[in-house]
């Protein structure tokens, strides 16, 4: 047997060592996590489209970015739903901790509300999230007291 017979079996033991890894690589565990996962990943995109600079902590914080932009450096938050509560709305949970029911931290600067089915974003200041619950209407001509802040980036550029 030649060198590199040897190296492709060498080579080939190793990718198939990877592939059975692969297979047994944990995934997130519900779906609940995967729509945050798919969120975030959105959110990265839509910040370095428009020059920002999303930076993901280290560490555990309250916040998923700092991001860096024309306003300065904001701390954001991303939550995200695929939940309808009517035709035209959805609701978000603004919670947190592991039941979702512990107030949202107060050094939070930006709450990103991302509405999965409707590919929309709802950019609201901290100091606007009363409650734990919010509730989201997608309709153009819509009185929601959040209707301001859907698709309005313009928090990042103030």
């Amino acid at each position: 047997m030649g060198r590199d017979t040897l190296e492709h079996d060498y080579y080939l033991k190793v990718a198939e060592l990877y592939d059975t890894v692969d297979l047994t690589f944990p995934m997130p565990s519900s779906k609940t996590q995967r729509i945050g996962a798919i969120a975030e990943s959105r959110f990265t995109t839509e910040c370095l489209e428009r020059d920002f600079e999303p930076h993901v902590p280290t560490t555990p914080m309250p916040w998923d970015f700092i991001v860096t932009c024309p306003a300065g450096t904001l701390k954001v938050q991303i939550k995200a739903t695929s939940k309808k509560s009517s035709a035209n709305s959805y609701t978000i949970n603004s919670g947190t901790g592991c039941n979702g029911k512990v107030a949202m931290c107060d050094s939070i600067d930006v709450v990103g509300c991302y509405v999965l089915p409707e590919k929309m974003w709802w950019l609201i200041p901290r100091e606007h999230i009363k409650g734990l619950t919010l509730k989201l209407n997608i309709l153009p001509n819509s009185k929601s007291k959040h209707k301001k802040y859907q698709e309005n980036w313009s928090i990042f550029y103030e």
